[in-house]
């Protein structure tokens, strides 16, 4: 059973359980598909995003980040996190070398320069308003969804690109029930033996 096929069937047998909380708000399985339901729904059919392409990220560990991940993974898309201070400052760079459809924010995220991207979006715009398209979904957990980079801008950035089903093989057999994101989301100890681990056992992700 892929995520997608876990996180549908928790929404429906196991909707009350929580699987994010923050100051801002608690979300049970049941929201978080229906969001990511929604998520899928406007970057396919309002922001075009189609299989092979990139979405950008920046903003730090943020709660709707994951519903993002998740989303733009069902759309077959690719998810670009650029959550660290050396990745944003060298995003020019970056961005140039892996074009993006299109890069949603933190909301309280302030610009010196705005990124050259087609599209430049708040996060809070993924999840805000219903979408009323409803997009034929073809769910493929083998497909690239998520890259990741390390280095900065001097040394040059090493790219890594991992499918679900690749991220799923970092998931532990013993996860914790709860999981707290202290700053990035993304990272490669994070991620998946850790937030994946949590979610798959029905485990809430806690963020500030």
């Amino acid at each position: 059973m892929t995520l997608f096929e876990l996180l549908r069937d928790r929404a429906k047998n196991q909707s009350t359980m929580i699987a994010s909380r923050s100051s801002r708000r608690v979300v049970t399985y049941r929201k978080f598909w229906s969001r990511i339901e929604r998520g899928t729904a406007r970057l396919k059919s309002e922001w075009n995003v189609e299989p092979g392409d990139t979405v950008a990220y920046w903003g730090l560990g943020h709660q709707d980040a994951l519903m993002l991940y998740i989303a733009t993974a069902r759309c077959g898309a690719r998810l670009l996190p650029l959550e660290h201070a050396s990745l944003q400052q060298g995003s020019t760079a970056i961005l140039r070398e892996i074009p993006v459809k299109i890069l949603l924010h933190d909301d309280d995220t302030v610009f010196a320069h705005p990124p050259a991207v087609p599209q430049l979006v708040n996060l809070s715009s993924l999840i805000a308003t219903r979408c009323h398209h409803v997009p034929v979904i073809e769910e493929d957990a083998q497909r690239s969804s998520l890259i990741t980079l390390s280095g900065d801008a001097k040394s040059g950035f090493h790219l890594q690109e991992k499918s679900l089903h690749q991220l799923s093989s970092a998931i532990v057999n013993n996860p914790v029930q709860e999981f707290r994101i202290a700053a990035a989301l993304f990272d490669n100890d994070v991620f998946a033996p850790q937030v994946l681990s949590t979610l798959t056992a029905g485990g809430t992700i806690i963020f500030r």
